[in-house]
This record gives structure tokens, sequence and C-alpha cells, in this order.
């Protein structure tokens, strides 16, 4: 029996090795301090617009949909602005103008893409030991020396304890989100650099006699509130983030307690739409593992606290792959992807986008045909945007010839907060009605600029198809499907046989609780099973031992009657010769 569950759990395992969620960010930041992935040492302006072309056409390639384009990387801005300079980066000269304005270009060649970009700002650490350029406007350390205080080797740091300091940068970033159509602010370094930041000074003008830890996180937070506020007051629809250290109070660096970074009271107190939390750890055998940290964030403050229920973007270390770094193993990457889609992330964040371009260890080759094979919509943010687009009207289905189909709808009305479509998926099926779950039944992805979409096949169809459309609005909320239309083929040795198939359908809702459904076709009279196991191969409930006629079913799971935990599931449907498996996940 011991070997039988073995034997049991690799055919799930190869069965389910890659599974491909629907909905997912998939993200890089994109370095520009001392020109790391972009723009390197390239000074003239149409060598950098196409270096950053080539960039986004490589990620779009391999399907990621999200850009964190780091914007300011030490009091230096990638774009023009009238309180601090351009970046040393674009030009070799800080204060330098470009010629052009580099984050308007890299905003409308992500959108161009389907990708969302989120301009990423270094908050707190602004220099180094060295003195800034005089530049017009001024950098901080010369127009405020007073609010910069110097730590270690590391440079200078803002000090979050003057108000000063919090009254300054809402004035910087307030002034980018006003002037550009970015998706997201993506913040880094939101935190004091260590216990030993020298900062007597404005605690003893401002700290009231508090507990020097309690008033330094404090320092922090009201940042984070007085910039998600004013946010939410000028453009609702820019989602605010950030990127904490991996370990929030514990391991060997734990950001709550050395550095005042509390980045779970930012997203319970509502002034975070996303985190992506530094998980820099080898998947086991570190201090924390990524296992254990991936655990930790997706169960506290992403969908395993559904009192909660933020994004969370886990991180990955990709740069640990070159020789220099740590020379981790593509698998260590791919394993974490593995790793964070059973925990419930929301999505995965890599550090840096050159191992992406330079495909070390086949890194991109490894997700485009695996882990990224189906490209993924970016997740909804129900606390932004709840209201569903309505349906697509009118589909209908014309044929070119055997191989092309054209499809054709008519844009919906504006649902009740006003938005329609911003984009429309394709979805085709060999059952009716279509699983809208599944990204593998996506036929075209992202349609824009119309309401048309050109079907090709490689080959004649032997099966029926069955076709619908679904519209998105700009907070990725997608419609219920619009009508279904269909391609009815007849079999090649009875032409008035319609062919039938064997399908076992993904749950649905999924994940779930308490309670879920389970559908199936059956083309014949068969004795049927369905069973529930745990991911050891240890059956957990049989809902189902029955002779069936062919059809359709649909099998209720409750689980409020076998008393099981959160954790990740498997249904085998058994019916005469055919036999499916899928996954199912509980979430308490």
């Amino acid at each position: 029996m011991k070997y039988l569950k073995i034997i049991f759990l690799i055919l799930i395992l190869t069965y389910l090795c890659y599974p491909q969620p629907k909905e997912e960010v998939r993200a890089v930041w994109l370095t520009t301090a001392w020109g790391l992935d972009w723009p390197k040492s390239i000074r003239t302006v149409d060598g950098q617009k196409n270096a950053l072309i080539n960039i986004l056409d490589k990620l779009k390639d391999a399907n990621f949909n999200t850009i964190y384009f780091q914007v300011r990387a030490r009091g230096d801005l990638i774009y023009k602005s009238e309180i601090e300079p351009w970046s040393v980066n674009l030009t070799g000269i800080m204060g330098r103008d470009p010629g052009y304005d580099p984050l308007q270009f890299a905003i409308e060649e992500a959108h161009k893409r389907g990708m969302e970009l989120h301009a990423w700002v270094v908050v707190y650490k602004v220099y180094g030991l060295e003195t800034p350029p005089a530049t017009n406007p001024p950098h901080v350390l010369l127009s405020h020396p007073e609010l910069c205080k110097a730590y270690g080797s590391e440079g200078y740091y803002m000090d979050p304890g003057y108000p000063e300091t919090t009254t300054y940068l809402l004035n910087l970033f307030m002034e980018m989100i006003r002037k550009y159509d970015i998706d997201a602010i993506h913040f880094d370094y939101m935190r004091y650099p260590g216990s030993n930041f020298n900062d007597a000074d404005s605690y003893a003008k401002y700290g009231q006699g508090q507990n020097k830890s309690v008033w330094r996180r404090e320092n922090i937070n009201k940042f984070v509130a007085a910039i998600y506020d004013s946010i939410q007051a000028v453009k609702p629809q820019v989602k605010v983030g950030s990127a904490p250290i991996g370990m929030y109070n514990f391991g060997n660096w734990p950001a709550y307690s050395e550095l005042f970074q509390d980045s779970r009271k930012w997203i319970e107190s509502g002034k975070h739409d996303y985190l992506a939390p530094q998980t820099y750890f080898k998947i086991s055998g570190s201090n924390p593992s990524y296992e254990y940290a991936a655990k930790w964030w997706t169960k506290n403050l992403g969908k395993g606290n559904p009192n909660i229920g933020r994004h969370i973007y886990l991180a990955s270390a990709v740069y640990k792959m070159s020789s220099s770094e740590g020379n981790w193993d593509v698998t260590e990457i791919t394993n974490q992807i593995d790793s964070g889609r059973t925990y419930g992330s929301h999505g995965q964040s890599y550090f840096r986008t050159d191992s992406f371009i330079l495909n070390t260890k086949t890194i991109t080759t490894q997700l485009i045909n695996n882990h990224y094979k189906y490209p993924a919509n970016i997740p909804p943010m129900p606390w932004k945007d709840n209201v569903k687009p309505n349906s697509p009207l009118n589909l209908t289905l014309s044929t070119d010839d055997s191989l092309k189909f054209i499809l054709n709808w008519e844009k919906p009305s504006a649902a009740s907060d006003g938005d329609t479509a911003f984009y429309y998926n394709v979805y085709m099926d060999y059952s009716s009605p279509v699983n809208i779950d599944d990204i593998k039944n996506v036929v075209k992805f992202r349609v824009t600029g119309g309401t048309t979409a050109e079907i090709s096949l490689p080959e004649k169809p032997t099966k029926n198809l069955y076709f619908t459309v679904t519209a998105y609005d700009k907070g990725y909320n997608e419609s219920e499907p619009s009508n279904e239309v269909s391609l009815n083929i007849t079999s090649v040795k009875n032409k008035t046989e319609v062919i039938k198939d064997f399908n076992l359908k993904q749950n649905f809702p999924n994940p779930f609780n308490p309670s879920t459904t389970i559908s199936f076709n059956i083309p014949a009279s068969a004795f049927t099973t369905l069973k529930i196991y745990n991911v050891l191969g240890n059956e957990v409930a049989s809902l189902l031992q029955e002779e069936l006629s062919a059809g359709s079913y649909d099998v209720s799971f409750d689980i409020s009657k076998y008393n099981l935990a959160s954790g990740v599931y498997y249904y085998k449907l058994k019916s005469g010769s055919y036999s499916a498996i899928k996954k199912m996940v509980v979430l308490k």
C-alpha cells in the first residue's frame, strides 16, 4: 500500500507539474541605478529607446505582465521634476536633460504590450558618502542637508523622524502621480538603515518620551498612510505597493525590530494594495527558508487571511544564479514558483531583469516552455473596484475555410460604475459550457481596439468547438461570458454521430470554503468513481461510486462533512477506461 501511494503521488505531480494560474502578477525589477539593467552605458536617445524596447519585447514573449521601473535611485530621477535632478545614469552627468522623457516612453511602450508599469522609488536612501554635484533643481543632500544623515559606509539616508522629511517626499511623489499615467507606485528602502542610525536630534525634538522603536515605526507608518490617502484623493485607481525586507520579524535580519519596517501594519490598516517581500532565500536549507517565508507572508497578509487578503507577490533572487552571487541552479527558481503558487501567492517578483534578458542558466526558456507557457491576467483588487463589466453581446461565428474562424461581438454597455470593456479574452473549449477558468482555453488573449477575433487552427478540427468571449475592465474584473457559439463536427465514420468527450472540469469556486461543485462529462455508460485525496495520496473522501449513463454531471463537495484542513487536495474521476485528476484548494 505504501508503494501504491508513492506511485499515485508521482502520477499526480507529473500531471500537475506546471499548473498555470489564470490570474497572477509576473513582475521584474528593472534597475536603473548604475545603469544595471538599463540604460547600461548607452547615452543616445535612440540607443536607450531601442534597448528598452528590446527588454520589454523579451519580457512580453516570456509572458511577464508587470515592470517595476526604477525612477528614483539615489535622489535623482528618470523623469523631469521641479524638485529633484535628472538621473546621472541617463547621460553620465547628474542634472543633464537626456533629450526625451524616459518615464513617459517606458509607460507608453509597456502599455502597448499589455504590461503594467509600477514606478519604483527608493524612499529614504538618497546618496553615497561623497558630495553630489550642483544641479538645478539641487539634490536633496544639498537642498535639505538638515534632513539627511550619513550611515556608515552605506551613505546618506533621509531621517524619517523629521516631519519635514515626510512633507518633502509627499510633494516629490505626488508631483509624479499627477503628471504620469503610471499603474502603481512601488516603494523600496522604506525603512531605517539600522538600529544605530543617528537620529538623536530628531528624537529629542519630536519623540516626546515615546519608546524609540515604536516612535521610529510610527514615523514610517505616518508617511505610508499620508501617501496612500493623497494618492486615493487624486488618482484612486493607482496602486500602492512596496518591497519590504523578506523577514518581517523572524530570521537573522528582522525588519520589524531591527529596521522599524512594519509592513504588516501597512496592509492591515489598508494603506497598501500589495507587497513584494524580498524573500531572497533558498527553497530550503537557509534561515529562513523560502518555504517558511512564503508560507508566512501568504498566510498572514495574503489569501490565507480572508480578513485582509491584499496581494502578495513573492520575490525570487534570480541574480543569485550568477556564479559570482550564489551559483543557484535554475530549479531553485522554478521550485519557488511552484511553492508560492501552492501557498496562494498572487504572483511572483524577480530581482533583476538582466537574468531574463541574458537567459541565465536557461531561466527564460524554462519559463516560456513550462511555468509561463500561457499568459496570465493581472488579478483584480476588489477593495479598489469590485464591479464586473457587463458581458459582450451578440457573439457570432463565421468561417473562411476549415482552419480559420471569425468571431464578432458587440461592446457591452457601461456597468453601474461607468466602466466598460478595457480588453477581451476569447475562449475555445471542446465541451459546453466553455470552461473559462482554464487559461489553456484562451485562444485570444487581451483583444483590444475592436470586437473581432480571427482563430486559426493548425489542422482541421475533429471535435465540436465551443466559443465564448468575456470583457475585462481597467480593474481586471472579468465579466460573465457572452452567449456561446459552436462549430459542430460529425464523425468521419458516421455522419450523424456527434462526437462526445470525456471531460473533468475545474471545480468552482476554487479556492473554496465550505463547498464547491465538481462538473464532468462522460461519453458512455460506465461504472464511475469520484474521490478526493490529500497531497500524500491518502483518500479523504469518496463522492461517487456508481454506474452512470453518458451525459453531464455536477457533484457537490462540502468539506464540513469531512473535517478537512486548509490546503491542497486532488480529485480523481474514473469512468470505464477514462480517468483524470485535478487540483483544488481549501482555504478556511
